[in-house]
């Protein structure tokens, strides 16, 4: 276990200490009155059957009545404290994991999209049930202990026959649980690569189906299948022993103790109850190793989730927040100095209310610039300024506003038209988006469908073309009303009539005063820009070319 795990299993005990220690009560109320039970019981067969009282049987009835419902309550009070804050511990890791994610760019790549879904899901119901067991793996461990202390005043012998099975028990717990460890790892890894597999498997089904290479995908998919499957044997093999070795031991005690007992009882040194209430706590310890058993299992996986968790917890954004954030400006010019491109260092000026076509050979750099200017990257070298003031310097919640960007290949979500155009903008009229979608030239698309904004796009988008999902971001990407308007060849799938159609609906928008980016090689984007920037061919001693409108390199 590394200090990393510890401190994420560490912070979430600590988070809801005060439901834990409720739980932790609870369920010391559980065990005082389930560990009485066989004294009470001893009573009333030495006070009541042997002898004949009724009187006697009758009043130990009662008080074992009276104990069982104070113990179910203390059972219930532990239940219901154990699933309330496991059940907060593991929404608030998962909101803290995904908030983490969206905080990575290309640093979560390294993750696939899968195994980012089986962290986000399984580690943490993994954690999840570790903590709902915190509560009974605390008062088991004190009944155990109590049960042990019981059989010692009961009678010294038998208290050596049941004090003879812990060393075995403690053998147990300590050679299972780090092979459990190992063999949990490798599952969770499997399914971890099985759900990139799958998720390969749903997104890429179309392209591969044009190929006529589906069957690659399915029997990638099968192989890591048999690996999910073989690694579960594995720690199924492996908790079947576990489990069917550990509650032996002291069964085997309690033979060898009903052995000792009986003769015990044949000469007057023991109580029939005395002989009973023995072998009940003995059957106890048994449960009480089972249930042992599946707590440390539970603690065991909750540490390889833990690790696997914090992995990605751990992974830094390459874009970070300042530690001191600046106000940007209200307008202001946006300023790229000496930022590294595969042709050489290029300095690029947008003034407040320009639109600038960007443009250039294949591998220049384009898409590049067009995200360090809304700083989703930052370039090793060089600055960029909105109105004087350095992006690094700036909130990102307020660069994000003021600088937005879109995509050549948009993200669609599962829902609605309306609902992927208001993402992060609830309060948006009907007109608001009716607006923005005829400046994308998307509106009456839009309007000629049954449900109209209320239309399901499918996963992803599916039901929609390539250009309708670019014109769709286009509109969402208006809709944020930032200052400055990044766009990423996002005209690359529609026609001229459409693309003219938006151009003319970009200018009047931009008339208010936004600047407007405009990534693209389309002769028709190029004309209508009031400058053109063209990137250097990365071959050596290439030139930076910064065009008007007309000219040979527009």
């Amino acid at each position: 276990m590394s200090r990393a795990e510890r401190a994420l299993l560490v912070s979430c005990l600590r988070e809801h200490r005060v439901p834990i220690a409720l739980s932790i009560v609870a369920g010391l109320v559980y065990q005082a009155g389930t560990i009485v039970l066989p004294e009470l019981v001893k009573r009333g067969l030495d006070d009541g059957v042997v002898p004949g009282d009724r009187g006697a049987l009758v009043l130990w009835a009662c008080v074992i009545v009276g104990t069982t419902l104070v113990s179910v309550a203390g059972l219930m009070g532990m239940l219901w404290t154990a699933v309330s804050y496991s059940t907060a511990a593991a929404n608030g890791l998962r909101e803290r994991l995904l908030a983490h994610v969206l905080t990575l760019d290309r640093e979560a790549d390294r993750f696939g999209h899968g195994d980012l879904a089986i962290r986000g899901t399984r580690d943490v119901d993994a954690v999840k049930n570790w903590l709902a067991g915190v509560g009974s793996l605390v008062s088991g461990v004190c009944g155990f202990v109590a049960i042990v202390v019981a059989i010692a005043l009961l009678d010294p012998l038998l208290a050596v026959v049941g004090l003879a099975v812990v060393p075995l028990i403690v053998l147990a717990s300590v050679l299972y649980p780090k092979r459990m460890a190992s063999v949990n790892g490798e599952l969770a890894s499997a399914h971890g690569r099985r759900a990139d597999a799958v998720e390969d498997l749903l997104s890429g089904a179309e392209s591969v189906r044009g190929l006529g290479a589906q069957e690659v995908l399915v029997r990638r998919h099968h192989a890591d299948s048999v690996e999910v499957t073989r690694h579960t044997f594995r720690v199924a093999s492996v908790a079947a022993n576990w489990a069917s070795q550990a509650p032996f031991i002291p069964a085997a005690g309690t033979a060898i103790g009903l052995a000792v007992g009986g003769h015990a009882v044949l000469s007057g040194s023991l109580s029939i109850g005395g002989l009973v209430a023995f072998a009940t706590w003995m059957t106890m310890l048994s449960g009480w190793i089972t249930m042992l058993t599946v707590r440390i299992n539970q603690l065991v996986q909750a540490f390889t989730a833990a690790g696997r968790i914090d992995e990605v917890l751990r992974t830094e954004p390459a874009v970070r927040e300042p530690a001191e954030p600046r106000n940007l400006p209200p307008r202001g010019d946006l300023e790229l100095t000496g930022v590294p491109l595969p042709g050489g260092e290029v300095s690029v000026r947008v003034a407040a209310g320009e639109f600038v076509a960007l443009t250039g050979p294949l591998g220049s750099g384009k898409s590049q610039l067009a995200r360090w200017s809304c700083r989703l990257d930052d370039p090793e070298r060089g600055e960029v300024r909105y109105g004087g003031v350095p992006l690094r310097d700036a909130s990102l919640a307020q660069v994000r506003r003021r600088l937005v960007y879109v995509p050549q290949r948009p993200l669609m979500l599962s829902g609605t038209i309306a609902e992927n155009l208001t993402l992060g903008h609830h309060d948006l009229s009907a007109e608001t988006l009716r607006a923005a979608c005829r400046i994308a030239a998307i509106d009456a698309e839009i309007e000629a469908l049954p449900d109209g904004y209320d239309t399901e796009v499918g996963e992803r988008g599916a039901t929609l073309s390539g250009g309708q999902r670019q014109r769709l971001a286009l509109a969402r990407g208006l809709l944020a009303e930032g200052d400055v308007l990044v766009l990423d060849d996002v005209t690359s799938a529609v026609d001229t009539a459409t693309e003219q159609a938006i151009l003319r609906g970009l200018r009047e928008w931009a008339e208010s005063g936004a600047s407007l980016v405009f990534v693209t090689h389309r002769d028709a984007v190029l004309a209508a820009a009031d400058r053109t920037v063209t990137l250097p061919d990365p071959a050596p001693r290439a030139e930076l070319v910064d065009v008007a409108p007309g000219s040979a390199d527009a």
